[in-house]
């Protein structure tokens, strides 16, 4: 039956295919989202073809990304089993919004969880340098920022993580701040550390160790590697550099670097900067690293409140104006009510961690 002939299924396949969008500008796997989302709205057994139906996807899309749900490895519970005397594989999960919700917040924070324990092994080797420049305090500010980053998240981990059921159902937040501050002083980075220092360290090389352990920690792949270690080289930079001047640290080539700055450029993150009588581009971030993880959440934010107010304003106002079908309907709005307190509640996490980062590193 076509989405023409079926007001309900319409509705429902345009509710997942917006929802896969916002979740594609989140970073997330839209494919995935959609097919997990159809799961969860009907509730019940699927065959591939009814969530091709429910999506819009392709035979070889949903196949494909029910192998990805079902895998020992998935997030999410999605189950695979057979109907007596059926041939057909059916799929279904058990998954609440609620439950989703709170796999999503604590996904959030392992996002930022990446350890940087081996800045600890960095900041005594910049300290033996001299002069003591401010190219070098540039070096130290970035690696002390990103070790407290990560005590910071690991704090609001340990705290929260007990705390989310009841959180989920009340919708109140605790203020972390204190615990956050308390945290941030007892794991204070230090460069008192004794350490092996190279006999002939430099500033350049330091940079060029730094990249090279700091993708041994976020080890990406083909050429997302190159963004990586591209953006944080921009970032270790006090002024604007050259491709040439990024290519000596970053161990990248010189075509990954021109298509990753072209990349960063286009998506604002990078901007070009000229200077007098000088043909070369240079290039520098187009924020400060506080101000770029600040607006991982900013954007976030964005997305959820976007998400709560087209359900609202546009999805739910639609399923009221078609007959027939109540008991489906009910639930679908039911679905749909939940989908709105859920999203609100991630829109506050969100905005206690925006506040939490704020307060810790604003001047």
């Amino acid at each position: 039956m076509s989405n023409n002939q079926d007001p309900l299924l319409k509705v429902k396949n345009d509710y997942l295919n917006f929802i896969a969008q916002a979740n594609k500008s989140l970073g997330y796997n839209p494919y995935l989202k959609g097919v997990l989302f159809a799961l969860m709205l009907d509730g019940g057994l699927l065959s591939q073809e009814q969530i091709m139906l429910l999506t819009g996807y392709s035979r070889s899309m949903v196949s494909e990304t029910l192998a990805e749900l079902t895998d020992i490895s998935s997030r999410y519970p999605v189950r695979e089993s057979r109907k007596k005397g059926d041939k057909k594989k059916y799929y279904s999960s058990s998954l609440s919004f609620v439950q989703y919700t709170k796999i999503l917040a604590k996904t959030n924070l392992e996002a930022s969880e990446t350890s940087y324990d081996f800045v600890d092994e960095m900041l005594p080797r910049l300290e033996t340098l001299t002069p003591q420049t401010p190219d070098i305090a540039h070096v130290r500010n970035l690696m002390v920022f990103l070790k407290s980053t990560y005590f910071s998240v690991q704090a609001i981990i340990n705290y929260l993580d007990d705390k989310l059921d009841n959180i989920l159902e009340t919708g109140e937040f605790p203020d972390i701040s204190p615990y956050i501050s308390r945290s941030l002083e007892k794991n204070k980075p230090t460069s008192q550390i004794s350490n092996i220092i190279p006999e002939s360290d430099s500033l350049y090389q330091i940079k060029t160790d730094f990249i090279a352990r700091l993708l041994e920690v976020i080890p990406p792949s083909g050429k997302q590697r190159d963004v990586v270690a591209i953006y944080f080289g921009l970032f270790l930079e006090r002024e604007p550099v050259t491709q040439d001047q990024l290519k000596e640290f970053t161990g990248a080539s010189r075509t990954a670097i021109s298509e990753t700055l072209s990349l960063l450029t286009r998506i604002r993150s990078v901007k070009i900067v000229k200077k007098p009588r000088d043909r070369k581009k240079y290039y520098s971030p187009l924020m400060n690293m506080a101000e770029y993880s600040l607006s991982k959440y900013t954007n976030q934010k964005r997305v959820f409140t976007h998400i709560k107010t087209v359900i609202n304003c546009e999805i739910i106002p639609e399923l009221k104006t078609i007959t027939g079908n109540d008991e489906e309907k009910i639930k679908f709005e039911n679905f749909l009510n939940e989908n709105v307190r859920c999203y609100q509640i991630l829109e506050d996490f969100i905005t206690l961690m925006y506040h939490t980062f704020d307060q810790t590193y604003s001047p």
